[in-house]
């Protein structure tokens, strides 16, 4: 994706964890924060805290959607991915991409990566790997401000 690309709407064929979101719910009020994860990648389960503790530090200000994204045959099992999303304690909507379906569509090829969307749904920020936290909870409080 480029930036000031639109928020892509989730197709409707999609399974979830936690709760079904729409881009019609995300995009108007809050800055959205799409985080690819897959329960095979270690660094993803790193960052997963991180997203936790957002996710109850901007309650009401930031919207938090996790796409899993299966690397393996082996990810694509929807039991495991409750499982370990339990005990990662993700209360947030996931997003189980077992098609790749959001995946093509954010041309995303990395987990785990963030794509941060202004409240109007235009992608403002993208980032790949475990490192550079800080600067996207900066990016995050900026938006949130606007």
């Amino acid at each position: 994706m480029r930036l000031r690309e639109g928020l892509p709407e989730f197709s409707p064929n999609l399974q979830w964890l936690n709760e079904r979101v729409t881009r019609e719910q995300l995009v108007g009020e809050l800055p959205i924060l799409v985080h690819f994860w897959s329960v095979s990648c270690h660094s993803c389960k790193g960052a997963m805290p991180i997203m936790n503790y957002w996710n109850e530090k901007y309650n009401g200000k930031l919207n938090i959607v996790s796409v899993h994204m299966p690397r393996t045959i082996q990810d694509v099992d929807v039991q495991m991915i409750q499982t370990i999303s339990r005990q990662l304690n993700i209360q947030h909507p996931i997003c189980l991409d077992h098609h790749l379906e959001v995946t093509k569509t954010y041309q995303n090829r990395f987990v785990p990566s963030y794509f941060l969307f202004d409240k109007k749904g235009l992608l403002r920020h993208y980032q790949s790997g475990e490192n550079g936290m800080r600067m996207l909870e900066n990016k995050l409080i900026r938006m949130m401000d606007e």
